[in-house]
């Protein structure tokens, strides 16, 4: 690297603020995956409502939760206040999410059937539209705020990545315990996410305060503001924002399929139990994978990485498929699968950030806040998309609330969803990982905008 790349490079960041970082997508994971997982389960097993009608919600809000996050990334570019542009989105959001997170799982016993959909669809339009999205965005903009060195970046998203798997363990492992530890039903329901909102609003609110914003486009600290219209028509001119877009929807459409692992657990493996067998087995071994990640990055370099963990993780979801009904390989495969796959969710924000840099470069129009919106915005798409299949696909197999015996559709219906659909989604993604190669642009593009500032 030459004397000039290294100016061009903002300073080291500190294993304590990457932490600080990381634990803020711990505080996001008690409001997301805690609604992924069990919030179709607790509406229709315990409040009564029915699947199919939940999937529609879901999708519906999640359409209207892509649009505002293009919005908001704008706003956030446009934001001069002394904490910083991302930051006070993190800190001032946090609590309110907490907030949201307890209402939804205490939807009141003496609302009619009707008002009780309308109370969970204004509930969650206001989580996922609104609050979440903004809050989301402006945490994974630092990551480009933060830094603009490539090792870093993906330091940040190897570290957020440990700590939101080890919510999810924590989630996926021991919420079902907490609910009957506290009454089980509707109070159990009431104590878990209570404590789940609490440390959702606490660890987000340590991100928001504490981290430092370094890498801060120059055009917009000069207070020249950028129409949303200007940094969107920047972003459509790059051919990398659209694969990137692609990944992220691709990406979340797979991790959001394990929203019907508690039915898996309980209806195909007749095993509630086996459902913490089944995410510390697939996530455990991943938080090694993260925490040499960076190190695996260095060396052979973002893209082959990924494709190469892409392959890795098709096997796994097949030797899984091959044996869905047996729990020691099904164990083994969604280990691997997991384990393949952590390339990608490691190193995408890295991706979205060097994105932003690069737009920059060719446009001279500063769009960090937007690329992480638009990105932002194929991951929630993804998302709902999968969430929303969970129950129309559970609705289509003729699933029966409550019922050990379900039909064999009701059952093929719940692998479809956890181990078929994935192979699909993995697939495609390989297709797109393949394709982009912006990592070779990067150290002329920082540095040429090192020499621009």
């Amino acid at each position: 690297m030459s004397g000039k790349e290294k100016n061009a490079l903002t300073e080291k960041l500190s294993f304590i603020e990457k932490l600080t970082f990381g634990i803020g997508d711990a505080g996001a994971n008690f409001v997301w995956s805690f609604l992924a997982a069990f919030m179709t389960i607790y509406l229709t097993d315990t409040v009564g409502l029915g699947a199919a009608l939940i999937g529609t919600i879901i999708f519906v809000c999640r359409i209207f939760d892509g649009v505002s996050d293009l919005f908001m990334g704008s706003l956030i570019d446009n934001t001069d206040s002394k904490m910083g542009k991302a930051k006070p989105w993190v800190f001032w959001t946090a609590p309110i999410l907490g907030v949201l997170v307890y209402m939804i799982f205490n939807v009141p016993s003496s609302l009619s059937e009707g008002y009780k959909y309308a109370y969970v669809a204004i509930i969650y339009f206001f989580i996922s539209a609104v609050f979440y999205t903004a809050n989301n965005v402006a945490y994974s903009s630092l990551t480009s705020f933060m830094t603009n060195r490539p090792e870093d970046r993906v330091s940040l998203g190897s570290i957020r990545f440990v700590c939101a798997i080890t919510a999810i363990l924590f989630i996926n492992g021991y919420t079902n315990r907490l609910v009957e530890y506290f009454g089980g039903g509707q109070p159990g329901w009431q104590k878990v996410s209570l404590i789940y909102g609490i440390l959702c609003a606490l660890f987000l609110m340590i991100t928001g305060y504490f981290v430092k914003e370094r890498n801060v486009a120059k055009t917009t600290k000069s207070h020249n503001r950028v129409s949303f219209k200007d940094s969107f028509s920047a972003l459509l001119k790059s051919r990398y924002f659209y694969l990137i877009f692609l990944l992220y929807l691709f990406m979340y459409m797979r991790i959001s399929s394990s929203g019907v692992a508690i039915f898996y657990a309980q209806y195909v493996l007749k095993n509630p139990g086996s459902m913490a067998i089944l995410s510390f087995a697939s996530q455990l071994p991943s938080i090694l994978v993260l925490i040499f990640y960076g190190k695996i990055a260095g060396k052979f370099g973002i893209r082959k990485t990924m494709i190469a963990g892409t392959i890795m993780a098709l096997i796994g979801y097949i030797v899984a498929s091959i044996n869905s009904e047996n729990l020691t390989w099904l164990v083994i495969g969604l280990a691997i699968g997991n384990m393949g796959a952590l390339p990608l969710t490691a190193a995408a924000s890295a991706l979205v950030a060097d994105m932003a840099d690069y737009v920059y470069w060719e446009t001279n129009v500063p769009v960090q806040g937007t690329a992480f919106s638009t990105t932002s915005a194929g991951m929630k798409l993804g998302t709902g998309i999968a969430s929303a299949a969970v129950g129309w696909v559970l609705a289509w197999g003729g699933y029966i609330p409550n019922s050990i015996n379900q039909p064999g559709s009701s059952i093929f219906s719940m692998k479809l969803l956890y181990l078929y659909f994935p192979i699909i989604i993995l697939v495609l993604i390989l297709v797109i990982v393949v394709i982009i190669d912006i990592e070779k642009h990067m150290p002329k593009v920082r540095k040429e905008l090192a020499e621009r500032e």
